[in-house]
């Protein structure tokens, strides 16, 4: 469920109004010291975050999904009729590996540096022609990775031994990182597994 800030709840729910919500495409091209590529799906510039967002002609396609188990990705096509975008592209090959973040901002509520919507995706191919500039873009993570990232271990302290979230004084040089060996250093009270887990042993 999108967590909308009260002014766009407010403009939502009105009979009528004049505020649009607006999609923010940031492009982070793998090129070293060039800042990110922002633009705007509008017809006038914004600003927003302390940041230009240039005005450019965007279309953004369905997501597509299929039964043969491949990742979702979709197009965004970015106007190019100027040439502005060539150099990007040919610099950093493609964009391929670059980052693509997309947000949404009410036009009413620009003051805010909380977008209503963002969404992070790679570039895994893009296509150059007279017009358009198409990125074809997909989970900036690797779905095959581990979620949550940690592990919930009932006898296992996550902690690394004296750093900040364990705050151990002992004077100890080790730790086993287990409850009992926190109980031995004296600093169980901050032990950083999960003791109320079930017996059965070990949750991803």
């Amino acid at each position: 469920m999108l967590a909308l800030s009260s002014i766009a709840k407010k403009e939502k729910n009105k009979m009528s109004t004049d505020s649009v919500m607006l999609i923010l495409l940031e492009l982070q091209v793998p090129i070293s010291g060039v800042d990110p590529i922002r633009v705007c799906y509008n017809t006038e510039d914004i600003t927003w975050n302390g940041q230009l967002w240039q005005a450019f002609p965007l279309e953004i396609e369905e997501c597509k999904e299929d039964s043969t188990g491949s990742y979702p990705s979709f197009a965004i096509k970015v106007d190019n009729t100027s040439r502005a975008l060539t150099y990007y592209i040919e610099e950093s090959n493609g964009a391929n590996g670059g980052t693509v973040i997309l947000r949404v901002v009410n036009s009413k509520n620009l003051n805010s540096n909380t977008p209503e919507i963002e969404e992070k995706y790679e570039v895994t191919k893009c296509d150059v022609d007279q017009n358009f500039v198409t990125l074809t873009v997909g989970p900036s993570y690797s779905p095959d990775s581990r979620r949550p990232i940690g592990r919930y271990l009932k006898n296992g302290c996550r902690f690394q031994y004296k750093d900040a979230r364990c705050g151990c004084t002992s004077s100890a040089t080790s730790c086993n990182h287990t409850l009992s060996g926190c109980r031995a250093n004296g600093n169980s009270t901050r032990f950083g597994g999960f003791p109320g887990i079930d017996q059965e042993g070990v949750y991803v």
